[in-house]
Order: C-alpha cells, then structure tokens, then sequence
C-alpha cells in the first residue's frame, strides 16, 4: 500500500471513522481502523461490532493495499501531523507515515481479521439531511441511556405509504415525531424496525449541510440498517424486541390546555432546578386561570418561584415533573410557544408545539401535599 493523501482530509476522514472504535475492547481487532486504499482512494473503517463507518478520502493511490492500524495511536500521530501532503506506506506489518520534516512508523496487523462490513447499495429510502437531524434529536431525548432494557435504549420505525412515525420512550416520557417519506426502497407500510438511539445520534453528528441527501437500506434478514451519504456509510444493528405499547400512555382527552413562552418556561424550569436538586429534581407548576407559577422548594438551601403569563383552558391544577425532563424537552423544540394539554394531576401530560406533529409526553411525579 501506498498513498499519497493531504494531511486535513486524513484528519477529517479518520475523525469520523473513530466514532466507531470500541471503547470496550472484547477483540484486538477492534481497537483498530482500517486503511484500504483502491480504486476509490482511501478507505477508513472502524466497528465495535454494533456500530460501523466507512469513511471515503481522496488520495492519490501508487499502490493498492490494506492494513489494520491501532486507532488511538494513530489517531493521535495524525493530529500532530503538519498541514500538506503525506505519504502512507505500509511494508509488512509496518505503516510507515512520511511528511517535511517527519517520519513515523507504527506497527500494525493483516486485514484478515477485521470484521467484514455490511455495504450500502443506494437503493432504499432517501431521506432529507436538515429533516432526519431535526426528528432524531427531537425523539432521541425519550430514549433510555442505559442498556439495561435495550429495547427502550432505540428508536422505533414505523412505515405508512405516505409517513414514517419516529417513536422513542424510557417508561417515563414519550417522543413521537413523523418523516414525509413514506415506504419506498424495500421497505412495505406496517413495517417496524427499532434502530439504536446511539446510532442515530452519532450519525446526525457526522452529517453536513453540504451532503444532498442520507439513503436508509433495511437488512430484514441480517437485522441490519445502512446510512449512506456521500462519501459516508454508517451501519448498526437493528435491536430485536417488542416495542412497548406507547400509544396507550398518550392520553386522548383534555381537560387542561396551557400555551405559553417557551423561553419564559426555560428560564422559569432553570431557576427552579437550583433548588430542586435535594428533592429529586422535582419542579412543580401550579396552573391558574390568569396564568402559572414554576415553584421548587428545599429546606437545606431555600426555594423559587416565578409567575409566568399563559392562556389557559379548563380548570386550576398543581402538577410536578422532574426538570430534567422538560428541560430536555424545552431544549430541542424551536419556535415561541409551547402547549402542555393534561387531564389531571397525576395524569400524563402532552408538550406540543405549533405547526408540528411533534409530541412529547412526560409523566408526571407524585409529591406529597
């Protein structure tokens, strides 16, 4: 293998590529990249065995080949590369890493053992970049962080002829956010797919305004899914399991209707947080007919409480959230107002914003009066 390649889009490329690294190395082989260097110019792969990159750089290719080199290191050794043209050598097990002035050598291993990575076709369902970024971390905030249920840790896919419905929830909040694009590229409507919330994210991370458009494939008897973008191709493996039943915690009346400042309820929701962290990071909203009132109290370090203005329907409640979660939630909606619709104090609430199907549930906690 020889490769000559300029410094900035070795950096680039490898910075997207790591993102794949295991961090919890079960097998040597994971703990490395990929170099493979063809027709195509130089390809950079990494996998932890759940999450794969692929990742195209343009290079000049002298002499086609492949090696697998360990990440950290190498990764580390690039970022202290000057700007300009390097050449990339592999001899033996041996990458050797030239440029003005600097020679590096860092041993690596045959490509033999690396995983084989799924391949992107560029048949499937075509998605907008600004959209997909949008609805992920719109719906992404309801999904666990753990992996103790791996199922509430991913995003359901649910397919229409004319929708895809994004569902997440990790028991205590729901998000439920919907794509334009309906079944198309081997996908049929019913179908459900539950796709790990990490993978999302980290692919709405490495996503550019400049890229066109991002390809999903759905590898139904591999249980795989495939991002292609570009010069970017992005695998994970679907999560097996039966999705909980979400719909039945949306609640389909309302007694209680509040639209209000989203930034006034921001800023109100922070405040209260400071006194609410020794009393499990419970806020409570107290809604009236001429508007509501944020409150948190502690009896080591003191209380808040702010008066907010709204327009509110139906009739007067005290309900308490923890703040974390409306904060969640508060951060990725755009807009000026928020509705929050409920039936009752210890009933679920629904968050809304206007002109959009996007909803957020979060259940509420039972204090003592």
């Amino acid at each position: 293998m020889k490769v000559s390649i300029l410094t900035e889009n070795l950096k680039k490329g490898l910075s997207i590529a790591m993102r794949g690294v295991s961090t919890r190395v079960q097998l040597p082989i994971l703990s490395t990249v990929l170099l493979k260097a063809g027709k195509e110019g130089l390809v950079i792969s990494a996998t932890d065995l759940e999450l794969s990159f692929k990742v195209k750089v343009r290079a000049k290719v002298e002499e086609e080949g492949e090696m697998a080199i360990p990440a950290k290191l190498f990764s580390d050794l690039v970022a202290t590369l000057p700007v300009g043209v390097i050449e990339l050598t592999g001899e033996k097990q041996t990458l050797i890493i030239k440029g003005e002035k600097v020679k590096a050598e860092v041993v690596g291993q045959g490509s033999e053992e690396f995983p084989s990575l799924p391949k992107a076709r560029g048949k499937g369902l075509e998605l907008s970049i600004e959209e997909l970024q949008e609805k992920v971390e719109r719906v992404g905030i309801a999904a666990a962080k753990d992996d103790s249920r791996p199922i509430l840790a991913g995003v359901l896919w649910v397919f229409s002829e004319k929708k895809a419905t994004l569902v997440a929830t990790d028991g205590y909040r729901v998000g439920v956010d919907t794509l334009k694009n309906g079944v198309s590229g081997g996908v049929e409507a019913g179908e459900k797919f539950v796709l790990p919330v990490r993978a999302l994210m980290e692919l709405t991370r490495v996503l550019t305004p400049s890229m066109k458009s991002v390809i999903v494939e759905f590898d139904k008897d591999k249980q795989q899914v495939v991002f292609s973008a570009d010069d970017l191709e992005m695998s994970s493996r679907l999560i097996a399991g039966e999705f909980p039943p979400y719909s039945k915690v949306i609640p389909t009346e309302k007694k209680i209707t509040v639209t209000l400042e989203k930034e006034a309820l921001v800023e109100a929701v922070k405040r209260a947080s400071l006194f609410a962290r020794d009393s499990a990071n419970v806020v409570k909203l107290l809604v009236k007919q001429d508007g509501i009132s944020v409150t948190a109290q502690s009896d080591q370090v003191g209380g808040s409480q702010s008066s907010l203005e709204a327009e509110v329907e139906g009739e007067e409640v005290k309900i308490a959230f923890n703040a974390r979660y409306l904060l969640d939630y508060l951060g990725v909606v755009k807009g000026e107002k928020v509705t929050m619709e409920t039936e009752g104090e210890l009933k679920p609430a629904v968050f809304r914003i206007p002109k959009s199907e996007f909803l957020h549930v979060i259940m509420p906690v039972r204090t003592q009066n």
